[in-house]
């Protein structure tokens, strides 16, 4: 019997070891070989999560990106103020306000960037917006690398990767977290359809989620939302990191989205909470407070004209739908924050926002949203029907 053990025991160790080194050598999820993530595109952009957070977040670096898909999407590494600095991006799809704390606090204990970037996002500061299927707390274990060459949810991906099965309909990563999008060309002929689906999106689960249907800046299970972004900030000042903070441009279709589901008030107490939290965590620094960028809001460019339904031939500019910008408007975006002096065509876009001027910057918003909604009816009318038919299909607990 003993024999039939020993056996055993060395045929285990044997496999376990095969296992570890095949998933090791595919390397599915880009975590163990530091080059571009080539052959198992864009299995990695599917486990996108599992790319920055385990590998990618403990790389060296000099700038970190932060934020979801709208930073994931639109800010590139094209940008004179990243010349010779090595920039990765850890941005994700729904990146709440704490996963952005956990891996800013992973990347400053192993990345050690000398600058942090981060979007902000109204709709994830939620507290009751649960984080996404493919957020795993496991994955900020620093075994973590070690447990995945030994799952074989990862041994069938490693083997997916070695029969080159993998679909070639996504976007592409490099080996800095950077997508390398499809072209927007896709999108001609669809951007008002576009517009609507990422519409419906926002008012059926982003902003009023289920299952509660309310926002909140804090809950029993999530905790605070702004004590989250706090710790961001304190650990910026205590690590000494130059952190550039910017709230996220969309198009003024998407503020309208946000206003007819109610929360306008929740959305301009958010940028006066920010401004409190980020004075408050300077003062407590003996330091300058970080700047606050507001992209948000009614201009030239966050009103570009949607094309209407069925136009085949018109790219937009500045957005691929309401929410997300295009990577040539987060050139801007980054030009903004780190030279805001230079004489470009939009040298007065956007606002840095602090405790003396955050009550008139409010103003100026609401102000000229009423002139947008004047000018624009067809669109408002669109969110409204929109915002009809979420209404009948989507059940929330009844207000007490």
């Amino acid at each position: 019997m003993s024999r039939y053990i020993i056996h055993f025991l060395i045929s285990s160790v044997l496999l376990s070891g095969a296992i570890a080194g095949f998933n090791w050598w595919m390397d599915p999820y880009a975590i163990y070989h530091k080059q571009a993530p080539q052959q198992s595109q864009p299995l990695v952009v599917m486990n996108e999560r599992v790319f920055k957070t385990v590998g990618l977040a403990h790389t060296p670096s000099d700038v970190v990106i932060l934020g979801t898909s709208r930073a994931d999407l639109g800010i590139g590494r094209e940008h004179e103020a990243f010349k010779g600095k090595r920039v990765i991006s850890l941005a994700t799809f729904g990146q709440t306000i704490r996963e952005s704390r956990r891996l800013m606090e992973v990347a400053v204990k192993d990345s050690k960037p000398k600058i942090v970037i981060l979007g902000l996002d109204f709709f994830v500061f939620n507290a009751l917006f649960a984080p996404p299927l493919d957020f795993v707390e496991e994955n900020y274990s620093p075994s973590r690398a070690y447990h995945l060459m030994l799952s074989i949810n990862a041994l069938t991906h490693s083997w997916t990767v070695m029969r080159r099965k993998i679909p070639d309909e996504s976007d592409l990563f490099d080996a800095d977290g950077f997508r390398i999008p499809r072209s927007l060309s896709r999108l001609a002929g669809g951007y008002r359809e576009s517009f609507s689906h990422n519409e419906r999106s926002y008012l059926l689960e982003k902003y009023l989620p289920y299952p509660n249907c309310r926002f909140a800046f804090s809950s029993n299970r999530y905790g605070s939302s702004l004590e989250d972004f706090r710790a961001i900030v304190r650990l910026a000042h205590q690590q000494h990191i130059d952190l550039r903070l910017f709230i996220s441009p969309s198009h003024a279709r998407q503020w309208e989205t946000l206003a007819i589901s109610g929360l306008w008030q929740q959305w301009e107490e958010w940028k006066r909470e920010m401004v409190r939290i980020t004075d408050t965590e300077a003062r407590m620094a003996n330091a300058e407070s970080f700047g606050l960028w507001d992209f948000s809001g009614y201009d030239d460019i966050s009103t570009e004209v949607v094309p209407a339904s069925g136009d085949k031939t018109t790219i937009m500019h500045w957005y691929s739908d309401s929410a997300h910008y295009t990577p040539d408007l987060g050139k801007i975006v980054i030009q903004r924050m780190f030279m805001p002096v230079t004489q470009d065509g939009w040298k007065t876009w956007g606002a840095v926002i602090n405790s003396s001027n955050v009550e008139r910057h409010l103003d100026h918003i609401r102000m000229v949203r009423t002139s947008y909604r004047a000018t624009h009816q067809q669109d408002i009318a669109e969110i409204e029907n929109t915002a009809r038919t979420v209404g009948r299909i989507k059940r929330c607990p009844a207000t007490p």
